[in-house]
């Protein structure tokens, strides 16, 4: 059964209820907004949780109010005013604010109501930041922009709790998101959908009440939150695990019965793949082989994740998989995430077949008119069986006659959209997977448990282990003097930056001025070049070839080298504000440099003023090269929503759910999901629709189709 390819963007979510038109704030022109923004039903509103909290349950008197501080301030309007500001055409309403320890400066920026809504006397409540203020007669704090709200408004008040406080969606402000949701829990409270059995055995609360205590915490959630806010979390974490679970689950089942390509193994296929080989394959690729051949003999069709590191050879065994696919009849794709590698990857592919009497063609976006009409018409005519391209190879004119092979390397970067229409170019074809992003079992099994898993944990023998070093401004001089003495033996050197070109807001150094000051400076006399994400094709591959035939021995770029820019000879990397990366990708990174048996060096340069614990986690990079246990860090100090690989499902990944903190919950939630499709639970009535409904949502934005029958 083919996955059903999801429209992009969408969020899960029950279908039931719709908004409705008698919900208190909610008229037509809110509504009409809120559905623009991709909000279609009550409940979707309440999985868009507050960002952070404010707690507002205690003012503090005047005169300890702090630079810096969020603060909440009870007190009596001694008098306000507006007026136009001397520069910026701004109206500034001021006011000043008294109670019995001081007074208090408090300015608003282009809000002359202000002015009518600050009766002299009144008691109000404020809630700001404090700023430190210049004045002719010395310095002085001020609240900026405070929220007001009068003293006795009860039970209405915000001001004496603990506030949500929300990204603005629709047009919605935050403080009117906030009287929605409450309303929404007050009026329309979602109906649950988890068996009793499930709640009482993970002692997790009713939906409704977990969206309340989120929503409205008794206590300002912090790290080691606990009690009722945890429980709450805990449920909501479960709703999304166990859907993808159910999804996942699913997926794996139907493919099971469905029937796919064959490709059988012969003795004639063996011998052109040992022929293909100069060199031993290791015992991890020989085993990952092994697991492959048997899935595309299987008559079922294979969907398989091949993972490992950069450089424990993927490439070399995914090729072997498509030459023993074209050997047998079939055609085979090979999809790469950008033109430099798809180039890159079609001329290795190549050598390798051409002996054997085989051709690789090449389709990306710059192959145009005669070459590519004629590449088009020779796959759709099977006459061209080897064909490795980026984006272009799922467009709607590309046809295969008889594809039995899709390899998607760096699977994450693209969408599920984009390998739902690759793989809808060949009927039931066998799929395979590749990543260098080293995956924890906990999201591994999140995120590909609908796919069977090959791992390569060995490297190639006489391939040396990286040296690692973080560093701060105080040894770039050292570092720059070390990279001349590299290139002066022959070796090569990448400086790598975040950012293409820098900007008045950001003091990232950027790639491109720096490949000037660089050229200019330290490294003047030595020929570089320089390569970033916005550059032409043909401008990309002239300074890949400048590099790789050793007319060029410093290469400038941003991370455009992470995925597929394979430069042998390079044997030292300098990551600029490695800081702002995380650790997996640094090890991407990393990897690219002594590819070739030579010694690699990857030295992790600190933004000014990097804090000790942005320190601390770079120094994982120092102790080891383990991909996982590096992956696995990543995850606790970034949360999985910051993976590329959450990323594929079209939106932020999960709102709750951390698959590594969350591993528990997780182990948990497949073993529901097994009790649940061979119907060991029970339901109320209701239950499993609603629950069936929740599934159906995430299996939209997944790509498949999952339902517990």
């Amino acid at each position: 059964m083919k996955p059903r390819a999801p429209a992009t963007e969408k969020r899960a979510v029950r279908k039931l209820p719709a908004f409705s038109g008698e919900l208190a704030g909610l008229g037509p022109a809110r509504r009409r907004a809120l559905e623009a923004a991709g909000f279609s039903s009550a409940e979707d509103l309440l999985w868009w949780l507050p960002a952070r909290y404010e707690d507002r349950r205690f003012p503090t008197p005047i005169t300890r109010l702090k630079e810096g501080q969020s603060a909440l301030v009870k007190g009596r309007v001694l008098g306000c005013r507006s007026r136009r500001a001397r520069r910026g055409g701004l109206t500034l309403t001021e006011a000043l604010v008294s109670d019995s320890t001081g007074n208090l400066h408090v300015v608003w920026f282009n809000q002359p109501w202000m002015e009518r809504a600050l009766a002299t006397g009144a008691e109000i409540y404020l809630f700001g930041r404090i700023s430190l203020f210049s004045t002719k007669a010395g310095l002085r704090l001020q609240m900026d922009n405070p929220s007001i709200e009068p003293v006795g408004e009860g039970s209405q008040s915000s001001m004496d709790k603990v506030v949500p406080v929300y990204r603005k969606i629709g047009g919605l402000p935050s403080k009117m998101f906030r009287g929605l949701v409450h309303r929404l829990l007050e009026e329309q409270p979602p109906l649950d959908s988890l068996p009793d059995e499930i709640k009482s055995a993970e002692s997790l609360p009713e939906l409704a009440d977990a969206f309340r205590q989120i929503h409205f915490p008794e206590e300002p959630p912090g790290p080691e939150a606990g009690g009722s806010f945890e429980r709450a979390r805990r449920r909501l974490v479960m709703e999304e695990l166990l859907a993808v679970q159910c999804v996942l689950g699913e997926a794996r089942r139907e493919r099971s019965l469905s029937s796919g390509v064959v490709i059988p193994a012969t003795q004639e296929a063996g011998k052109l793949l040992r022929r293909m080989l100069p060199f031993h394959l290791t015992a991890a690729q020989r085993r990952a082989f092994r697991e492959i051949a048997a899935d595309l003999a299987s008559g079922k069709p294979m969907y398989r994740l091949l993972q490992g590191d950069v450089g424990s050879g993927k490439t070399i065994v995914a090729f072997l998989a498509m030459a023993w696919a074209s050997h047998s009849g079939f055609q085979a794709a090979f999809m790469a995430p950008t033109e430099i590698l798809a180039r890159q990857q079609a001329q290795r592919l190549a050598e390798r077949v051409a002996p054997e009497g085989l051709e690789a063609g090449l389709l990306t976006a710059s192959v145009s008119g005669q070459a590519r009409r004629e590449l088009l018409c020779r796959l759709a005519s099977g006459d061209l069986k080897l064909v490795v391209g980026t984006h272009s190879l799922f467009q709607e004119k590309v046809l295969f006659k008889n594809l039995g092979l899709v390899v998607i390397d760096e699977q994450h970067r693209f969408g599920v959209e984009q390998r739902a229409r690759m793989v809808a170019k060949g009927v039931s074809p066998n799929v395979l997977v590749m990543t260098a992003t080293p995956i924890p079992r906990s999201l591994a099994l999140t995120l590909y448990g609908d796919l069977d898993i090959s791992v390569l944990d060995e490297k190639p023998p006489g391939r040396l282990r990286v040296i690692t070093r973080v560093r701060d401004d105080s040894s770039l001089r050292k570092v720059e003097a070390f990279c001349r003495s590299e290139m002066d033996r022959g070796g090569q050197v990448f400086y790598v930056f975040p950012m293409i070109e820098g900007s008045e807001d950001d003091d990232t150094q950027a790639a491109i001025q720096a490949y000037e000051r660089l050229g200019s400076g330290a490294f003047r006399g030595y020929p570089a070049v320089l390569l970033h994400g916005k550059m032409t094709a043909a401008a990309k591959e002239r300074a890949v070839a400048a590099v790789r035939q050793g007319r060029a021995k410093l290469l400038v770029a941003t991370t455009v080298v992470e995925v597929g820019v394979d430069l042998p000879e390079a044997s030292v990397m300098v990551v600029m504000h490695a800081d702002r990366f995380g650790l997996a990708q640094l090890h991407q990174l990393r990897g690219r440099v002594g590819r070739a048996g030579q010694q690699g060096y990857a030295i992790m340069m600190c933004s000014p003023g990097a804090s000790p614990a942005a320190m601390e986690r770079l120094a994982i990079l120092e102790r080891t090269d383990d991909g996982f246990e590096i992956a696995e860090a990543d995850l606790m100090f970034r949360g999985a929503g910051d993976l590329g690989g959450l990323r594929q499902w079209g939106g932020g990944g999960f709102r709750v759910a951390n698959p590594v903190k969350d591993v528990a919950l997780l182990e948990s939630a497949r073993k529901w999901a097994v009790a649940m499709t061979k119907g060991e639970i029970s339901w109320k009535e209701g239950e499993k629709e609603r629950f069936n409904a929740w599934v159906r949502s995430w299996s939209e934005r997944l790509g498949s189709w999952g339902q517990i029958g």
